[in-house]
């Protein structure tokens, strides 16, 4: 299941600017890849009031006063790079246009993750696209009904 964790500036977003961006960034992959909408999942992780990020050692608020959200994402390795540019260009505007933090300020760092090193639903993932829909199958009938939903 591709996850995206995105760390944001504490108290930057609202409930419904937080829901806009998960359903976004969960569309966008969708979009791109195909699988199915419950085979996304994001976590919009907020900094503690107190947390300060740097990058050259300068902290962040320094570049730009909204802020700087950094979206890591672990999605199934073997995707082409076009793919993966679209996919990040796609989530950067979106996210942008969402919270008010400019695209500079947006970064996207997407991570190959290996089927065999994935476990779900009890079961290790599914190599490729071909295998995806028996992989669902095999799932007990309780989780399939609810992912369904």
């Amino acid at each position: 299941m591709p996850t995206y964790v995105a760390k944001v500036p504490a108290g930057l977003l609202n409930a419904a600017q937080k829901l806009a961006m998960a359903r976004a960034i969960a569309k966008r992959h969708v979009e791109a890849s195909g699988t199915p909408k419950f085979m996304s999942q994001v976590l919009i992780d907020e900094d503690s009031p107190t947390a300060l990020r740097f990058v050259g050692g300068e902290p962040v608020g320094e570049a730009d006063p909204k802020g700087h959200i950094w979206i890591r994402a672990d999605i199934k390795a073997g995707r082409p790079a076009e793919f993966k540019k679209n996919l990040m260009f796609n989530i950067i505007n979106d996210v942008s246009q969402i919270t008010g933090v400019r695209k500079e300020f947006v970064w996207v760092y997407l991570n190959d993750l290996l089927p065999d090193g994935v476990v779900e639903f009890g079961q290790v993932l599914y190599k490729g696209p071909e295998d995806q829909a028996g992989w669902i199958a095999s799932l007990p009938e309780d989780i399939r009904a609810k992912l369904g939903k």
